[in-house]
């Protein structure tokens, strides 16, 4: 197994694994407080990073793609995922309303998690197309 399918593996099955613990949560507080919406949020936005994590580890692996490119893609996206996850997370923990206009620590690190998703995932489209 390659070290970008590792990353892209190890870190999907931790933000999934991370996705469904917040939704026990979600469903612990729900039943005290209905409006927990920045938690639902976390939630799912977990839920869909570890899917599709998951699904570009599967991606790769079909296509047999290795070598340094691979796994500094695999590398720049698990950051920027993990970012994302971060600044969600942070923004329930914080309470924050309104992430924009607060500029927010979370807000913050959404914004930052773009600059190594972004180029992670084109690096790694690049990959996987040319080697179909």
């Amino acid at each position: 197994m390659t070290t970008a399918i590792q990353l892209l593996l190890i870190y999907g099955m931790i933000v999934l694994l991370l996705g469904f613990t917040l939704g026990s949560v979600l469903g612990a507080l729900r039943s005290k407080q209905p409006e927990v919406r920045k938690l639902a949020l976390a939630h799912v936005e977990t839920l869909m990073q570890g899917a599709m994590i998951l699904g570009v580890a599967f991606a790769v692996s079909a296509t047999g793609w290795d070598g340094t490119l691979a796994t500094t893609g695999a590398a720049l996206l698990v950051a920027g995922s993990a970012m994302q996850a971060a600044g969600v997370t942070l923004n329930w923990i914080t309470k924050t309303g309104d992430q924009f206009a607060e500029k927010s620590p979370g807000f913050i690190l959404n914004s930052l998690s773009s600059f190594a998703s972004f180029p992670g995932l084109i690096i790694l489209a690049f990959g996987i197309f040319t080697n179909l």
